[in-house]
């Protein structure tokens, strides 16, 4: 597991259980269960996160929270739900920055990622690192450009599906780098990660905690950074634009959201939770030590990277042809 510990995620799942299970009633928890939904598996990376944040949101408001997964379609069915959920604060998203990709992906996608939603609050950022085979023979990024431009068959990668994160964010560095590469898509991210270790494909994004365990063992080298900054974990890693390569100083995010026409006022408590949550020190703790960054900021941060986001990635996706419908 590349995210929380698996004990933080046994204990965090049993907390969700608890919530799930209390017995008081709703009034005196402060009002109706409030329900987070997570269109990604238990034991993901926003589901882990969905699940500690909750932990401290349920106790701040006074009311029961409980995280529920609903998965499918690379997480639009659980993010349709709750565009189609009564706009009362009583359910809400936390998702990936998938929600501004799948727009360019799927073109009969029944949502709206700035029209069906309310951006609650940036949550968290978790920053990509390109990753490459040690028998690659590529121990900077300057050695990996310059081996793929020479190729004379092109550098293959990996990624956990077409159209996730890590396949865009290849696509979009090698674009900017001006080499090709030839992408070998797999079905979830662990069986791509075993075969990069074992050298069957040679390069692929990963975030930089679970890229710098595999260093370590000495199965991987670890080239550039994504973002705008280093990463406290890995204070010596380069970014891109560091190392020449500009452009590509984007981040893997996680965000609430709740359904379009959620009243104001009930956006507003939930924001500010939120963000008094991303300032305990236990939560950012348990940030640091996967290679994660706080957000926050009013819903106006979130609403503004949708934005963005949303028309950089159309950029990619539209350029490299993929389409996932």
């Amino acid at each position: 597991m590349t995210q929380f510990s698996r004990r933080r995620f046994n204990s965090l799942a049993l907390s969700g259980l608890a919530l799930a299970g209390l017995g008081a009633p709703a009034a005196a928890q402060g009002g109706p269960t409030i329900t987070v939904v997570v269109p990604y598996t238990a034991g993901s990376a926003p589901d882990l996160f969905a699940r500690l944040l909750t932990e401290h949101l349920h106790k701040a408001m006074a009311r029961t929270m409980i995280v529920e997964n609903r998965v499918g379609a690379s997480g639009n069915l659980g993010t349709l739900s709750v565009a189609r959920a009564t706009p009362d604060g009583t359910t809400l998203l936390v998702t990936a920055n998938t929600i501004v990709m799948n727009p360019s992906l799927f073109k009969s996608l029944q949502y709206d990622p700035v029209k069906s939603f309310e951006p609650v609050a940036a949550l968290v950022t978790a920053n990509f690192a390109l990753v490459v085979n040690a028998g690659l023979g590529t121990r900077t990024l300057a050695a990996f450009v310059a081996k793929a431009k020479a190729a004379k068959d092109p550098i293959n990668y990996g990624s956990p599906g077409i159209g996730t994160p890590h396949h865009l964010c290849m696509e979009l560095f090698r674009r900017r780098a001006g080499i090709e590469l030839v992408h070998v898509p797999y079905r979830g991210l662990a069986p791509a990660v075993t075969d990069l270790a074992g050298g069957h494909i040679s390069a692929m994004f990963m975030q930089v905690n679970a890229a710098l365990e595999l260093a370590k063992q000495g199965r991987v080298d670890v080239l550039a950074l994504m973002g705008s900054a280093r990463n406290p974990i890995a204070p010596d890693l380069a970014t891109f634009a560091e190392q020449g390569i500009k452009d590509v100083d984007v981040d893997n995010w996680w965000a609430m959201f709740a359904p379009a026409g959620t009243p104001a006022d009930l956006v507003k408590t939930l924001n500010t939770r939120a963000n008094e949550v991303l300032k305990r020190p236990d939560v950012l703790k348990a940030m640091e030590t996967q290679g994660q960054t706080p957000m926050g900021g009013p819903p106006e941060v979130l609403k503004k990277l949708v934005e963005t986001d949303r028309a950089r990635w159309a950029e990619v996706i539209t350029a490299a042809g993929i389409a996932l419908d």
